[in-house]
Protein backbone atom coordinates (compact mmCIF):
# COMPACT_ATOMS: atom_id res chain seq x y z
CA UNK A 1 0.00 0.00 0.00
CA UNK A 2 1.04 3.75 -0.76
CA UNK A 3 0.19 6.53 1.04
CA UNK A 4 -0.35 9.75 -0.84
CA UNK A 5 1.11 13.13 0.00
CA UNK A 6 -2.22 13.40 2.82
CA UNK A 7 -1.46 9.75 4.19
CA UNK A 8 -4.59 9.08 2.55
CA UNK A 9 -4.54 5.17 1.96
CA UNK A 10 -6.65 3.75 -0.74
CA UNK A 11 -9.02 1.12 -0.27
CA UNK A 12 -10.85 -0.44 -3.24
CA UNK A 13 -13.59 -2.97 -2.83
CA UNK A 14 -14.98 -5.09 -5.64
CA UNK A 15 -18.36 -6.79 -5.61
CA UNK A 16 -19.35 -9.57 -7.86
CA UNK A 17 -21.15 -12.59 -8.35
CA UNK A 18 -18.71 -14.26 -10.13
CA UNK A 19 -15.24 -15.28 -8.90
CA UNK A 20 -13.50 -14.70 -12.04
CA UNK A 21 -14.71 -11.20 -13.15
CA UNK A 22 -13.85 -10.79 -9.52
CA UNK A 23 -10.23 -11.49 -10.33
CA UNK A 24 -9.81 -9.79 -13.66
CA UNK A 25 -11.65 -6.13 -12.62
CA UNK A 26 -8.69 -6.63 -9.47
CA UNK A 27 -5.76 -6.81 -12.29
CA UNK A 28 -7.11 -4.25 -14.14
CA UNK A 29 -7.69 -2.29 -11.39
CA UNK A 30 -3.80 -3.20 -10.12
CA UNK A 31 -3.01 -2.15 -14.00
CA UNK A 32 -4.18 1.26 -13.66
CA UNK A 33 -3.19 2.05 -10.50
CA UNK A 34 0.11 0.74 -10.86
CA UNK A 35 0.51 3.26 -13.70
CA UNK A 36 -0.43 6.10 -11.55
CA UNK A 37 1.95 4.94 -8.92
CA UNK A 38 -0.46 4.08 -6.50
CA UNK A 39 -0.56 0.70 -4.52
CA UNK A 40 -3.84 0.23 -3.20
CA UNK A 41 -5.25 -2.35 -0.40
CA UNK A 42 -7.76 -3.38 -2.90
CA UNK A 43 -10.68 -6.72 -1.69
CA UNK A 44 -12.93 -9.07 -3.80
CA UNK A 45 -16.40 -10.20 -2.18
CA UNK A 46 -18.82 -12.47 -3.79
CA UNK A 47 -21.18 -11.79 -0.72
CA UNK A 48 -23.00 -8.87 0.10
CA UNK A 49 -24.07 -9.80 2.89
CA UNK A 50 -19.95 -10.06 3.91
CA UNK A 51 -19.37 -7.11 1.86
CA UNK A 52 -21.67 -4.56 3.99
CA UNK A 53 -20.30 -6.13 7.04
CA UNK A 54 -16.48 -4.98 6.46
CA UNK A 55 -17.42 -2.00 5.22
CA UNK A 56 -18.98 -1.17 9.13
CA UNK A 57 -14.94 -1.80 9.94
CA UNK A 58 -13.50 -0.33 6.68
CA UNK A 59 -15.24 2.20 4.28
CA UNK A 60 -13.73 1.48 1.23
CA UNK A 61 -12.41 4.62 -0.94
CA UNK A 62 -14.06 3.22 -3.80
CA UNK A 63 -16.26 0.35 -4.73
CA UNK A 64 -16.73 -1.49 -7.72
CA UNK A 65 -19.79 -3.16 -8.18
CA UNK A 66 -20.72 -6.19 -10.96
CA UNK A 67 -23.54 -7.62 -10.13
CA UNK A 68 -26.61 -8.48 -12.27
CA UNK A 69 -29.71 -6.99 -12.19
CA UNK A 70 -31.69 -5.55 -9.47
CA UNK A 71 -28.85 -6.89 -7.26
CA UNK A 72 -26.53 -4.49 -8.27
CA UNK A 73 -29.46 -1.56 -8.37
CA UNK A 74 -29.88 -2.69 -4.58
CA UNK A 75 -26.07 -2.79 -3.83
CA UNK A 76 -26.00 0.54 -4.91
CA UNK A 77 -28.53 2.05 -3.67
CA UNK A 78 -27.36 0.96 0.32
CA UNK A 79 -24.20 1.62 -0.37
CA UNK A 80 -24.93 5.40 -1.45
CA UNK A 81 -27.29 5.62 1.63
CA UNK A 82 -24.22 4.73 3.88
CA UNK A 83 -21.10 6.09 2.54
CA UNK A 84 -22.70 9.11 0.28
CA UNK A 85 -19.11 10.06 -0.32
CA UNK A 86 -17.46 6.35 -1.18
CA UNK A 87 -16.43 6.34 -5.00
CA UNK A 88 -18.99 4.47 -6.56
CA UNK A 89 -18.18 2.37 -10.58
CA UNK A 90 -21.34 -0.04 -11.40
CA UNK A 91 -21.16 -2.26 -14.15
CA UNK A 92 -24.49 -3.98 -14.64
CA UNK A 93 -26.00 -6.27 -17.64
CA UNK A 94 -29.43 -4.15 -17.17
CA UNK A 95 -29.21 -0.12 -18.41
CA UNK A 96 -29.91 1.37 -14.86
CA UNK A 97 -27.83 4.94 -16.44
CA UNK A 98 -30.75 6.61 -14.85
CA UNK A 99 -30.80 5.12 -11.16
CA UNK A 100 -26.74 5.63 -11.68
CA UNK A 101 -27.65 9.27 -12.55
CA UNK A 102 -30.16 9.82 -9.24
CA UNK A 103 -27.45 8.11 -7.10
CA UNK A 104 -24.85 10.25 -8.15
CA UNK A 105 -22.43 7.59 -9.13
CA UNK A 106 -19.34 8.19 -10.44
CA UNK A 107 -19.29 5.84 -13.43
CA UNK A 108 -21.43 3.08 -14.66
CA UNK A 109 -21.49 0.68 -17.81
CA UNK A 110 -22.50 -1.75 -19.26
CA UNK A 111 -21.16 -5.56 -18.98
CA UNK A 112 -19.17 -7.08 -20.19
CA UNK A 113 -16.17 -5.90 -17.69
CA UNK A 114 -13.26 -4.84 -19.79
CA UNK A 115 -10.14 -3.29 -18.79
CA UNK A 116 -10.70 0.19 -20.62
CA UNK A 117 -13.83 0.71 -19.33
CA UNK A 118 -12.89 0.51 -15.76
CA UNK A 119 -10.28 2.77 -16.13
CA UNK A 120 -12.21 5.16 -18.14
CA UNK A 121 -14.09 5.00 -14.17
CA UNK A 122 -10.63 4.85 -11.92
CA UNK A 123 -10.14 7.93 -13.88
CA UNK A 124 -13.44 9.85 -13.34
CA UNK A 125 -12.79 8.95 -10.03
CA UNK A 126 -9.54 10.68 -8.96
CA UNK A 127 -10.45 13.50 -11.14
CA UNK A 128 -13.69 14.35 -8.94
CA UNK A 129 -11.55 13.31 -6.28
CA UNK A 130 -9.09 16.61 -6.69
CA UNK A 131 -11.79 18.68 -8.32
CA UNK A 132 -14.36 18.06 -5.07
CA UNK A 133 -16.99 17.35 -7.43
CA UNK A 134 -19.06 14.83 -8.91
CA UNK A 135 -19.01 14.59 -12.66
CA UNK A 136 -20.98 11.58 -13.62
CA UNK A 137 -20.15 9.48 -17.05
CA UNK A 138 -21.99 6.91 -18.66
CA UNK A 139 -20.56 4.30 -21.18
CA UNK A 140 -22.22 1.77 -23.34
Amino acid sequence: MEREGSGVVYCIAILTDQEQEGQKSAEYIRNYCTEKHVFPLIEIYQNQEQFFAQTLKTVPTVAFLALPGVSGLNAAEHLRSLYPKCGIIWCSDLDFSLHAFRLRIEYFFMKPVEEQKIKEGLSIWFECKKGGGYERKESN
